[in-house]
């Protein structure tokens, strides 16, 4: 692929590196219409640790043959290296570049800035052919102890005297509450809790962490206890069997849990521990607190299975492991820094992620997908395979779920079974919804041959529910309440999803596939993929109604993508991988 890198603009102000950058593709398959987006990655290395942070392109344009990109950002310097950000080690940052099927790292590219402003104040900085060169000047990172001594202790005078003024206004806030509630005044719409005492005392207090400039709430409180109490913890040795699960996504052992949990139960040598609930800090009891809290600090080994916001406000000891059994196949839709600018993307400045020790994922090519996404080194990434993905080996497990899906539904023995599959739209769980209107299930019905069946099984985050006429219910039914995934998959005959991870189990069975994808262009602004969707999809791309259905009567599936697909994102296709991460756990108990 030909293309052209030009950094126009280098700035480094105390720990703060800006970066403005512009390039062109040139390629005759690049149209006006095409959706994929160029990728530029900066990629440090200290060469103890190594960082994956994508560089945010604020600018795309596409014409005939032609690409051109740009963007401007701002990257902390001090916040790249965890592991290591207190040795102060020299590292360089080079430019890793992708577009559609075209991936190279450490490329070659104009270096020299048209502006190039450094300070030096906090960090060295060199120029090379391909790369740059930083030095970090530890003692002006630190300061003086004396300085930093005075610093803080004008703040704490400062934070102090604002502290007796706020309590000195109490009354003041109390009748402020007052003429809110008693509808003189109108209440800030941030005040919603169904409780009005709750209500009441939630705006007393916010007016004084607004004058004091100290957070006073329950939340406040509950994570100090938190961090204490995980202190106090520490001061007890590690016990160098145990193992302790952690999920905020289950209440039961199950997912990958259960699969690990079933190859080690026996080992009367281990001391395992669950814990298991949606409750991040602000829901938690002081009883959770105390045991989430004493079991991180005690555990030679804590795994987790999602983004678990609270193991990162804690230093784990440097003994403890910390192992995450990502919950989701391959590499699809991006996560974590990769949305960096996106909504809910995570900022640069955040420990988020930062602290696993491995993380456990189904192919090699997935490695720098999740190093990138997690901001931690490649060497972290373990291609094990995914636990749960072993039951699609075992053919005992499949007849299993196949005998107990026809005995629940009698009536779809002998029927072509479509499942209806898609992900949500949203952010996070408290926003999630999918435009039921879209699928017209009288539509499709009404279209497609009667020997079909249709299962719809929405994303357990959407609440939205698919309507279903009368006359239908015996070949629509909507399981998503209840039914195991995974377990649908073994009586299913068609998939109809858009960008669901689903895609990654339904490959491994070499189910057809059709991309319901209406909005493609929508979600790649708002949270976009790791690789060109229309380029790797295992499957036919739909986008609109009328195309689903005549891929449907055409059985026009494109299933020779399945199998390219399925090789690239799983390295070992054996029912093993739980074997695997299993040998990993008892690696890092010895």
């Amino acid at each position: 692929m030909e293309y052209q890198i030009e950094v126009k603009e280098l700035l480094i102000e105390d720990d703060s590196l800006t970066l403005t950058v512009m390039g062109t593709i040139m390629d005759e398959k690049i149209n006006s219409h095409f959706v994929s987006k160029p990728k530029l990655i900066l990629h440090f290395d200290n060469g103890v640790e190594d960082r994956r942070i994508p560089f945010v392109l604020s600018n795309v344009i596409h014409t005939e043959g032609k690409c051109y990109f740009s963007g401007r950002y701002t990257y902390r310097l001090d916040l790249l290296f965890w592991k290591t950000r207190k040795q102060f080690l020299p590292f360089d940052m080079y430019f890793n570049f992708s577009f559609v099927d075209y991936y190279a790292e450490k490329i070659q590219a104009n270096f020299k800035p048209e502006v190039c402003q450094v300070d030096k104040k906090f960090f060295g900085f060199k120029r090379y052919e391909n790369h740059y060169a930083f030095l970090p000047d530890k003692k002006a990172i630190l300061k003086s102890p004396a300085r930093r001594f005075f610093v803080k202790l004008f703040d704490k005078i400062i934070r102090f005297i604002e502290y007796i003024i706020a309590i000195a206004m109490l009354p003041l806030f109390f009748v402020e509450a007052v003429l809110h509630f008693s509808g003189v005044l109108r209440l800030p719409s941030r005040f919603n809790d169904e409780s009005n005492s709750k209500k009441f005392v939630a705006f007393i207090l916010w007016r004084f962490s607004n004058v004091s400039d100290c957070r006073v709430s329950l939340w406040t409180f509950k994570r100090w206890l938190f961090m204490r109490s995980f202190g106090f913890f520490k001061l007890f040795k590690i016990k160098k069997n145990r193992i302790t699960f952690i999920s905020l996504r289950r209440n039961d052992i199950s997912g990958n849990f259960a699969f690990i949990y079933d190859k080690i139960k026996d080992d009367k040598s281990l001391d395992i521990h669950f814990i298991l609930n949606e409750h991040t800090i602000s829901f938690m009891s002081f009883k959770e607190i105390f045991d989430f809290t004493k079991y991180c600090a005690t555990s030679k080994i804590v795994v987790l299975d999602e983004f678990t916001p609270m193991i990162h406000y804690i230093e784990l000891r440097r003994d403890t492991k910390l192992v995450q059994l990502w919950h989701a196949c391959g590499a699809f839709k991006t996560f974590g820094f990769t949305r960096l600018s996106k909504p809910k993307g995570s900022p640069q400045t955040t420990q988020n992620h930062r602290s696993y020790d491995y993380v456990t994922v189904s192919s090699t090519y997935c490695k720098k997908c999740h190093s990138e996404g997690f901001g931690i080194s490649t060497d972290n990434v373990v291609a094990t395979g995914i636990p749960r993905t072993d039951v699609f080996f075992d053919e005992a497990y499949k007849q299993k779920a196949r005998e107990k899906f026809y005995q629940a539904h009698p009536n779809f023995a002998g029927k072509r079974i479509i499942l209806f599959a898609p992900t949500f739209r949203g952010t996070v769980k408290e926003t999630a919804f999918y435009p039921t209107e879209m699928f017209d299930v009288a539509r499709v019905c009404d279209s497609i041959p009667d020997d079909y069946a249709i299962i719809i099984k929405h994303h357990p985050f959407v609440n939205d529910v698919q309507p279903i006429p009368e006359k239908y219910k015996d070949r629509v039914i909507d399981l998503s309440c209840e039914s195991e995934l995974n377990d649908l998959l073994f009586i299913t005959d068609v998939i109809i999803t858009d960008y669901s991870s689903l895609v990654f189990e339904a490959s491994l069975l070499d189910i057809p596939m059709i991309f319901f994808a209406f909005d493609l262009e929508h979600y790649i602004n708002e949270r976009d993929f790791y690789f060109d969707f229309k380029e790797y999809v295992p499957g036919k791309i739909a986008y609109s109604l009328d195309e689903l259905i005549d891929s449907i009567n055409n059985e026009d599936f494109c299933t020779e993508k399945i199998r390219p697909f399925a090789d690239m994102f799983f390295d070992n296709r054996d029912g093993k991988a739980t074997d695997r991460v299993v040998k990993l756990l008892y690696d890092n108990l010895r």
